[in-house]
C-alpha cells in the first residue's frame, strides 16, 4: 500500500515538473528536415528528442541482454555436456575396481 502511495506521489511530482518545463519552454521554433520545415513548442521538441534517445537505449539494451542470454545458453548446454561427460567416466571408474 505505501509502495502505491509513494509511486502516485512520485508521478504527481513528475507530472507536475512536466506540466512547469512546458509552460515556460512554450516559444515556438522552427523544425527544418529534408521535406519542408514545421514550427512547434520548443518544449515538444526536447521532449521528442528525449524520448527518441530513450527509445534508442532501449533497442542497445535489448540487443546485448540478448546477446548474454544467447551466450548463457550455449554455456549451459556445455555444463550438462560436462556433467553427463563426468558422470559417464565417474560410473567407468567405478565399474574398473
Amino acid at each position: 500500500m505505501i509502495r502505491v502511495i509513494i509511486g502516485l506521489i512520485l508521478l504527481a511530482i513528475v507530472l507536475f515538473i512536466g506540466f512547469e518545463f512546458s509552460t515556460i519552454n512554450s516559444d515556438p521554433v522552427d523544425v527544418n528536415y529534408f521535406i519542408g520545415s514545421l514550427s512547434v513548442p520548443l518544449s515538444l521538441v526536447m521532449v521528442s528528442a528525449f524520448t527518441v534517445g530513450v527509445l534508442v537505449a532501449i533497442l542497445v539494451v535489448i540487443g546485448v541482454i540478448m546477446k548474454l542470454r544467447w551466450r548463457v545458453s550455449r554455456l549451459q548446454r556445455e555444463v550438462s555436456v560436462r556433467d553427463h561427460e563426468l558422470g559417464t567416466l565417474r560410473n567407468q571408474t567405478r565399474s574398473a575396481r
